[in-house]
């Protein structure tokens, strides 16, 4: 659990929408913080929202914009014009459908996934830099509530872990 900084006090994690929510946001800064490094040392020039696309991909496989945009959150025609961008990068190819003519198909390239595998060993090798600093009871902690979080995640999304 984690102890408020001003008081002391132990946040109860019942309370997840209040104190202790704003203690995991605080928490959870150092591990944002290595994946935006992490994401900075990439020689593409992918940003964070094209990073999402890419990662939403590798997980949906090929799907339509439409299916992109619903996983993103975001409106059809910004999903469009991000893939746009991932396509003319050579990230994402795109395909009319052979089912719908009307719609285009989405999916990585072998450069769009070795992005993703070249971001997941920076950032894994980043982490392991910091977790080397951790104690060994520290860093099963870490990994246990990391999983949990991540298990939660998918649940809250409806499907799968990302």
């Amino acid at each position: 659990m984690a102890r408020t900084q001003d008081t002391g006090r132990v946040a109860s994690p019942s309370d997840a929408g209040g104190d202790y929510a704003a203690e995991l946001e605080v928490a959870a800064r150092g591990l944002l913080e290595v994946s935006v490094a992490a994401l900075g040392r990439l020689d593409e020039t992918v940003g964070p929202g094209q990073l999402r696309a890419l990662q939403a991909l590798a997980r949906l496989g090929r799907v339509n914009v439409s299916a992109l945009a619903a996983d993103l959150e975001l409106l059809p025609s910004t999903a469009s014009r991000l893939s746009d961008r991932l396509t003319a990068a050579g990230l994402i190819s795109r395909q009319v459908s052979p089912t719908n003519r009307r719609a285009t198909l989405l999916e990585l390239t072998p450069a769009g996934r070795r992005m993703l595998d070249e971001f997941a060993g920076v950032r894994a090798r980043a982490l392991a830099e910091v977790a080397g600093r951790m104690t060994e009871q520290d860093r099963a902690a870490l990994l246990r509530g990391a999983r949990a979080f991540t298990v939660a995640l998918g649940e809250q999304a409806g499907g799968a872990a990302p």
